[in-house]
């Protein structure tokens, strides 16, 4: 009887630039990672016979698609998915950072704070009461109806100047970078055959353009990346060896 091959899998998935010597990173939480081969189909119609059919056919493999699906929305895979760059900033104190405030609405600071430390008018210094005429809210400021806080005039001037702390922040500046190639390794178990080892070797993969970001929805966010394998010649040293991957497993 044939040895049973069904596949269940799990593992993680590594990435690094293509061409480096930079060390793999963890792309996190990984729900899907597929390679799909794409052919050209070519027919030749069966002309000898009145009930028609298919002489021949050859199916011309036109490529690889490579794509996958991460959990984890660090900015490492927000800026490799988004065409950015990622970058941290540390945690610390922001002084007298000009604001226009209204009342009713909310103020968005230069950065997300974690702390209000004090809000002053723009060209004084007496400060403006917590509570009454300002706000702590998601990271940000909320003006009141009822605040002291005086219209900006005119309208679009500055009129308060904020103090506050942030935390440490993940930053991700989108679509400043162009298009990179990756080298990506696959190492998992089949948990059908009792946790075998599986590893798929993706040598040159482009770098794909995240389908969306959801911020909000009723379930856990995930980001889709699609891409293609690429021909890697360094790879192919000898007939039997691919320019694009390889998979090994354990018997």
């Amino acid at each position: 009887m044939a040895e049973d091959y069904s596949y269940l899998g799990s593992g993680i998935v590594l990435i690094r630039e293509w061409n480096t010597a930079d060390p793999f990173l963890e792309v996190g939480n990984v729900s899907a990672y597929t390679v799909a081969p794409q052919a050209n189909t070519i027919e030749l119609a069966d002309y000898q016979n009145p009930g028609g059919g298919t002489a021949n056919r050859v199916d011309r493999v036109t490529g690889y698609n490579l794509s996958y699906t991460f959990h984890d929305f660090n900015p490492e895979n927000f800026a490799r998915a988004t065409r950015g760059k990622a970058s941290s900033i540390a945690a610390g104190t922001v002084t007298d950072e000009l604001a226009v405030a209204t009342k009713g609405s909310y103020v968005p600071l230069a950065r997300l704070a974690s702390e209000i430390t004090s809000v002053n008018p723009a060209s004084g210094s007496t400060a403006y009461q917590a509570g009454r005429d300002y706000r702590f809210e998601r990271g940000m400021l909320f003006i009141p109806a009822g605040s002291t806080i005086t219209a900006p005039a005119p309208a679009g001037t500055p009129n308060v100047k904020v103090t506050y702390k942030n935390a440490e922040l993940g930053h991700v500046e989108a679509a400043v970078t162009s298009q990179k190639f990756y080298e990506m390794q696959f190492y998992g178990a089949n948990e059908a055959r009792g946790g075998k080892m599986v590893r798929l070797v993706a040598h040159k993969v482009t770098g794909g353009v995240i389908e969306s970001m959801g911020l909000i929805g009723n379930e856990f966010g995930a980001g889709t990346v699609p891409g293609a394998l690429l021909k890697d010649a360094s790879k192919a040293t000898g007939p039997d060896k691919s320019a694009y991957f390889h998979l090994e497993q354990e018997k």
